[in-house]
C-alpha cells in the first residue's frame, strides 16, 4: 500500500482538518467517528475509523 502524506496546520484550538486524500482513501464521512491514538513504539499519532461504533 503506498504512502498517503500530507502536512496540516494545528489550529488555535488545537484542531487539524484531515486532509481531502486521507479522508477520500479511507472513505471518512462528515459525522464519522474516529479514534486518535499514540503509539509509543512508533512515536506516532494513528487515527483509526470507526466502523461500528456502538462495538
Amino acid at each position: 500500500m503506498a504512502d498517503v502524506e500530507e502536512i496540516v496546520k494545528v489550529s488555535r484550538n488545537y484542531q487539524v482538518t484531515i486532509p481531502a486524500k486521507i479522508r477520500q482513501k479511507f472513505q471518512i464521512k462528515e459525522g464519522d467517528l474516529v479514534k486518535v491514538v499514540f503509539d509509543e513504539k512508533e512515536n506516532a499519532v494513528k487515527i483509526t475509523l470507526l466502523k461500528e461504533p456502538w462495538k
